[in-house]
């Protein structure tokens, strides 16, 4: 029922859609080893239709949901993410289905926010002509000229009768209602005849905030209505201009899509996302917290039973020490949760990494694990913040050793990628690798593979580090038995740092 409801929302999009993607797949691409496969996607990453040209062949079908929550890297999720075209090839996908695909993505955009739909077409093979990004970037521009166009015109289909199945409303320059269709008295629970005649703010429509986490919708807005029993339902509302007579002020075309239904589902999966990630949080600071309190109490027990002032003095100062380190430590994690909030500046990532490693190294020794670290030469300057930058890397770090048993190896090896203008960071341990059922939510939820009273935050907060602070991309690849490898993307400073002290 919900997909339903989606896909008649976007009917319009997804018809205006076809043709540009029968094109796409209509012929053989350069440098494909198949058919090619095109996708329309919503703001969620929703599939809205999905075209298969000659010879290929694909699982996905519409309803299939390509957000980073839910399918990992891919170009779709990339695309929406980061509001330009976007390139998913090879091992880069999360799903090892896919590792033999090769996936281009081009948002569409309604106005200069964030995108709207996406526009995908991927095919079998290790490279795709670059011809073809061009390409897709222009489809995707010219269906948003399409979709624009059509949004303009909607005031012509506005007394299209039962047919239309969104609830649309005529009003006029002065605020009152000329007409509407039988959807909109469905879903008002009031008769055409006494709709029209009302001024429009005596319908009952109120502005909603998104919610945390909930994505603004585009070219729309969130409203509310509450019925006569006291129900409130809530609305994803976008209007056209309707043009007037002579002399006339221009009324407007308003469409309305319920979703109720799936605010509240929203809103539930978000209260339970909140109350485990506060329970995960809590435990966290609780561990934290204990070993400087216990330090304190210990030198406050000293402190009061010795006789010697000397001696005393110290152990006061030891107090004032293990205050400072706690709050320390309060202010760390305020930053690691808020982490576009702290302050950034240029970094070297090979220093930073050079350090993690010289810290890890006595504890990888006592495990009996070999921790290799194989770097290029000169500065790899980004912009961020050293600090929560060296925790993200760290974590990751700690994580291989603690996954990796005696005798194994963890490998950290950096390169440049001079194409992408980015730096590119593999972690790579030779554990047991990651439980299927915890993979998918794995950067995004606080899970955790140590047990129940484990906090769990540590690659959800990396993964804000990374992606929020820095505007970069983690992701992972594992295998039960033959282990698991971090893959950290961070885009390059224009200019070249003064200070080169990394290691090769």
């Amino acid at each position: 029922r919900e997909l339903r409801a989606r896909l008649a929302a976007y009917r319009p999009l997804i018809e205006l859609a076809r043709p540009l993607m029968q094109r796409l797949v209509a012929r053989r691409l350069p440098g494909a080893a198949s058919g090619a496969v095109a996708l329309l996607a919503d703001t969620e990453g929703v599939l809205l239709a999905v075209i298969a040209g000659r010879g290929a062949q694909t699982t996905l079908a519409p309803g299939w949901r390509l957000s980073e929550d839910r399918a990992g890297t891919c170009a779709v999720a990339l695309a929406l993410r980061e509001g330009r075209p976007a390139v998913v090839a090879g091992a880069e996908h999360y799903h090892e289905a896919y590792h033999d695909w090769i996936c281009w993505a081009a948002p569409i955009r309604l106005a200069e926010r964030r995108p709207s739909a996406v526009l995908a077409v991927a095919v079998r093979g290790t490279a795709l002509d670059a011809r073809i990004r061009v390409y897709l970037v222009e489809c995707a521009a010219a269906l948003a000229g399409v979709w624009r166009a059509w949004r303009r015109n909607l005031s012509q289909q506005v007394l299209l009768g039962p047919g239309s199945p969104w609830p649309l409303i005529a009003v006029d320059g002065d605020g009152r209602v000329l007409d509407c269709n039988p959807a909109a008295e469905r879903e008002l629970g009031l008769l055409r005849e006494k709709l029209v005649g009302r001024r429009w703010e005596q319908l009952g429509f109120v502005a909603v905030q998104p919610g945390e986490g909930e994505a603004a919708p585009d070219e729309g807005q969130l409203v509310s209505l509450t019925g006569a029993g006291g129900e409130r339902s809530f609305f994803l509302m976008q209007n056209a201009p309707l043009p007037g007579g002579a002399g006339e002020r221009p009324g407007r075309v308003y469409a309305l899509v319920n979703i109720t239904r799936w605010r509240e589902r929203f809103e539930q999966a978000d209260y339970r996302r909140r109350l485990a990630l506060l329970e995960r949080l809590g435990a966290f600071v609780v561990h934290e917290a204990r070993n400087p309190l216990a330090a304190i109490r210990v030198s406050a027990e000293l402190a009061a039973m010795t006789p010697d002032p000397e001696r005393r003095t110290a152990l006061m100062q030891q107090i004032i020490a293990s205050v400072d380190d706690l709050n320390r430590f309060l202010g760390d994690l305020l930053d690691l949760v808020r982490p576009k909030q702290a302050q950034r500046g240029p970094v070297d990532v090979g220093v930073i990494l050079q350090r993690v490693v010289e810290l890890f190294a006595p504890q990888a020794k006592m495990a009996g694990v070999d921790l290799r670290v194989r770097a290029v030469k000169g500065a790899l300057p980004v912009i961020g913040n050293e600090h929560l930058l060296g925790y993200a890397l760290g974590n990751l770090v700690r994580n291989a050793l603690q996954a990796t048993p005696a005798g194994g190896a963890v490998s950290v090896r950096v390169e440049r990628r001079p194409s992408r203008g980015s730096v590119l960071i593999r972690v790579s341990d030779t554990g047991a690798g990651i439980p299927p059922g915890i993979r998918r939510h794995l950067l995004t939820a606080a899970v955790s593979t140590k047990g129940r009273y484990e906090a769990g935050l540590g690659l959800l907060l990396s993964h804000r580090v990374i992606t929020e602070a820095h505007g970069g991309r983690v992701w992972f690849r594992t295998r039960e038995g033959a282990g698991t490898t971090f893959y950290v993307e961070l885009p390059l400073a224009a200019a070249p740092m003064a200070n080169t002290d990394a290691t090769g």
